[in-house]
């Protein structure tokens, strides 16, 4: 009870007894003595409780615990691998921040995978993700934990993240937070400088339309000197993940494929446009962008790629003799003249089998810090703050970064991610034989769209029957 509200409780009682002198001094006794009471708890109880300056009252988060403990991590997608990597990129600067903490990396190889490590009750503490897979992984496995609780109880301020990341995450964890974003990535235009130079052709610039694009490669696909020249391949599965008109894969109330959908056929005919221009057209030795067309790029037979952010600082970097290349920021349709592509972002996420929940969330908050998305930054991954002061510090430990278009390599404004649902993975699973199906096999569209409905719908009902 507050000192005013016993004062009200008080003074209501005193006037029971108006009248009755000895009564009223004997209840005004009763009163002071009774506030005094009060304003005397009220004192010991701020005593013993710390308080932040500055934020009107409110309690201080923990300090982190200096308790020694290994953390184990998992890191299910991206080009880290190998345990140097690893220290190389977190654990050295966790290890830094946290004296207390043992980074301990899980290396992927045979017989070690998710699944033999949840059979065999291996503890994770960190488990890293895209957006994409975590119906496939996380939940699938029952791995997920809400970490809101730990969010309040160290005060973290998820505002600074980009915001559609959260949103995304938010989505999937129905209002929660399964982890926090750490990283991002997302599609660009990257080009062989060397390509343009030769055939005197402008480089591609920061605001093309899909019409831009399409003239620009037929101005590049050509055969030289017995050599043919494509003007632009893709990667399919990223470009149609991140396009800005946001298509389903799977509907998430009925449960049943999209792809015969107006948006999905609107995009495909966007993109497999550039495959009907005269020495463009890919056959069975060009049409696969992961074993075909990046080799191609690589060789400088390709001018243009549509692909992730991370192909021109991971795959290509500074591995190719000769190749000069550089970035453009990714088309976009006449109607979403300021709408990016949707981006893919990566989480760390803290399992519900993890022992060391708040330690692994401090290091987690850690990773999203100013100070540790510069030193990621640096390494050329994208990071998940928007602070320009971060960004400044892209690439600057990759000398063959120096001069590149780094504004290109992440939207200023991205498309809202697409929800994923559980059987996302089942759809996208379909997209490979889409292309090649349209590109190799001279199917219609809409034929072609039609039967990978019919193939995915026949495999999601198949999975839902497991789960009965």
């Amino acid at each position: 009870m507050s000192g005013s509200a016993g004062r009200r409780n008080i003074n209501r009682n005193v006037c029971l007894f108006e009248g009755g002198d000895a009564l009223n001094r004997t209840y005004r006794l009763y009163a002071l003595m009774l506030v005094m009471m009060t304003t005397a708890g009220l004192l010991a109880g701020c005593a013993g409780s710390k308080v932040q300056p500055g934020t009107g009252g409110e309690a201080a988060a923990p300090a982190p615990s200096d308790e020694p403990v290994e953390l184990a991590f998992w890191l299910h997608v991206g080009s880290i691998s190998d345990n140097e990597s690893f220290m190389k990129v977190f654990g050295d600067k966790i290890k830094e921040k946290f004296p207390n903490v043992t980074p301990k990396f899980i290396a992927p190889g045979k017989g070690v995978s998710l699944k033999s490590l949840v059979e065999t009750q291996e503890p994770i503490d960190i488990f890293y993700d895209a957006y994409g897979q975590l119906h496939q992984y996380l939940l699938e496995y029952g791995l997920q934990y809400d970490i809101s609780e730990l969010m309040k109880k160290y005060k973290y301020d998820s505002s600074k993240l980009e915001p559609t990341s959260v949103a995304a995450m938010r989505e999937v964890a129905k209002g929660g937070m399964y982890g926090l974003p750490v990283s991002v990535d997302s599609v660009n235009i990257l080009y062989n400088k060397g390509l343009f130079d030769r055939f005197g052709v402008p480089y591609p610039t920061d605001n093309m339309t899909w019409e831009d694009m399409y003239d620009l490669t037929k101005k590049m696909a050509r055969v030289e000197g017995g050599v043919r020249y494509m003007g632009l391949g893709m990667s399919p599965m990223h470009v149609t993940i991140a396009d800005q008109l946001g298509p389903e894969f799977v509907d998430k109330t009925k449960n049943q494929a999209m792809f015969s959908s107006d948006t999905f056929k609107k995009m495909f005919q966007t993109l497999t446009q550039f495959y009907t221009i005269t020495n463009n057209k890919p056959d069975s030795t060009s049409w696969n962008y992961s074993s075909q067309q990046l080799e191609m790029f690589k060789k400088q037979q390709i001018a243009m790629l549509l692909s992730v952010s991370a192909t021109g600082t991971r795959i290509i970097a500074d591995k190719e003799p000769g190749l000069e290349w550089d970035v453009a920021a990714y088309p976009h349709y006449k109607e979403k003249k300021n709408v990016g592509p949707q981006l893919n972002p990566g989480y760390f996420l803290i399992p519900v089998m993890s022992k060391h929940k708040d330690m692994a969330f401090q290091v987690t908050a850690y990773v999203t810090s100013e100070e540790f998305q510069k030193h990621m930054a640096r390494k050329g991954y994208s990071p998940i703050l928007k602070d320009a002061a971060v960004w400044a510090e892209y690439g600057k430990d990759l000398p063959f970064m120096k001069g590149k278009n780094i504004k290109a390599m992440i939207p200023d404004n991205p498309a809202p991610i697409v929800p994923a649902t559980p059987y996302h993975a089942i759809a996208k699973a379909e997209l490979e034989t889409i292309m090649k199906d349209i590109l190799l096999n001279g199917k219609d569209m809409n034929t072609t769209l039609r039967e990978a409905d019919e193939r995915a719908n026949q495999k999601i009902a198949e999975k839902m029957a497991q789960k009965k």
